[in-house]
């Protein structure tokens, strides 16, 4: 406590004071963007999210000469390799289509029975926008799950129930309605057991689970091998021009283009990475004014710490009062920064609940408190071994 009392004359308020005010905003940018990607981040990765990354759906265009056999639209591996090698693609999926014959068979109280045929595709799941526990198959079961796209849910409840005088039906419902799916060709057939698992809002498309589709191609196909007509892309950023220039070059089509909504997920996370570099400057410039004032203090104190070192007392006891100051202030801002953070996210949060009715907001605080206490003991150490090697320097 004395030595304290003889050490503290020097002190200079305003010098601490913006180090703990820059600090502080800096700490409570980093920890705020932390926890506000962690919080959002449901709304743009998942795979149900509105702002996913949009994958692309691409085709060959349907010409004349294709329609006359004389072209194909179905992608070489030439053509599928040198997709994967542009710049802009981050992940490749293929289609596979049906080559068997699919009869779709059904009996119920609100749409009577009717058959129809129909057809399969599949996609690897990471391309999946629908999140089902049935979404699996294997050559054990007698049970296929089915996806389709919700505009098909739209156009019969709002087109053709309302001309026909047929009752709307909900999701749920149909998601109930049991169906008997006939699947036949090279002279055998089989009856599967399938209902409709969900509805994809991003492939407009039957689909089926890949692992059934392999399967049925070669016990009812009529082609050993089949190249793919359809190819799903993700880019790292959908506003590259270089995917435009790149098709139109090619003379590919995107199916269903909404480069808006991956343009939006692009730019929330350069914005949350700029916002993190931006309080990560604050923050090591908030260290380097800690680091400078202790420097100017143990100078102003240099005879009283010679003096104190001469007298007996070793470097380490010389040396504690300015440590326990630093982690003290250090601990300080670790705590404003983390409860203005609290604060916020309470808020924000409310809002996005508001905004976004579906929205799944399961990340906790845990990670951006750890995070904080990272930086918090980083930031010590620097200050503590800082201290050690002036006072050293000045014992020498």
């Amino acid at each position: 406590m004395l030595m304290w009392k003889l050490l503290k004359k020097n002190l200079s308020i305003p010098q601490l004071a913006g180090y703990v005010f820059a600090g502080f905003a800096g700490l409570s940018i980093i920890l705020f963007g932390i926890q506000f990607y962690a919080d959002t981040k449901p709304l743009y990765s998942s795979n149900d999210s509105f702002l996913n990354p949009d994958f692309l759906v691409i085709n060959k265009k349907v010409s004349t000469l294709s329609t006359i056999s004389l072209s194909s639209t179905t992608f070489s591996e030439k053509d599928i390799k040198d997709i994967q090698q542009q710049p802009f693609v981050k992940k490749t999926g293929l289609f596979t289509s049906s080559k068997f014959g699919i009869r779709a068979s059904v009996s119920s109280s609100t749409f009577g029975r009717f058959y129809t045929e129909m057809f399969f595709e599949s996609v690897p799941n990471d391309f999946i926008d629908v999140q089902s526990e049935d979404w699996v198959w294997s050559d054990e079961q007698n049970y296929i799950p089915i996806i389709i796209p919700r505009t098909y849910l739209t156009l019969y409840n709002f087109g053709f129930a309302q001309s026909q005088g047929l009752p709307q039906v909900s999701e749920n419902l149909v998601e109930k309605i049991k169906l008997t799916v006939t699947v036949y060709g090279n002279g055998k057939s089989k009856n599967f057991d399938a209902n409709i698992v969900g509805f994809s809002d991003k492939l407009n498309t039957i689909l089926a689970p890949e692992s059934f589709l392999k399967w049925a191609n070669v016990e009812f196909g009529n082609e050993n091998e089949s190249k793919p007509s359809r190819i799903l892309i993700e880019t790292y950023n959908p506003g590259d021009p270089l995917i435009a220039e790149y098709f139109s070059e090619k003379n590919y089509e995107i199916a269903d283009y909404r480069g808006n909504t991956g343009k939006a997920a692009y730019f929330m996370r350069l914005v949350i990475i700029t916002v993190l570099i931006i309080g990560l400057i604050i923050t090591l410039l908030a260290i380097s004014l800690m680091l400078l004032s202790i420097s100017l203090l143990i100078y102003k104190n240099k005879e009283k710490l010679e003096n104190l070192i001469l007298l007996g007392y070793s470097r380490y006891v010389v040396a504690k009062p300015y440590q326990i100051l630093s982690l003290s202030l250090t601990l300080l801002i670790f705590l404003f920064a983390f409860t203005v953070v609290l604060i916020f996210r309470n808020f924000y949060i409310e809002k996005i609940s508001i905004l976004f009715d579906n929205a799944k907001i399961n990340s906790n605080i845990i990670f951006t408190f750890v995070t904080g206490f990272v930086i918090l003991f980083v930031i010590c150490m620097i200050n503590v071994l800082w201290i050690r090697k002036k006072v050293n320097e000045t014992a020498k």
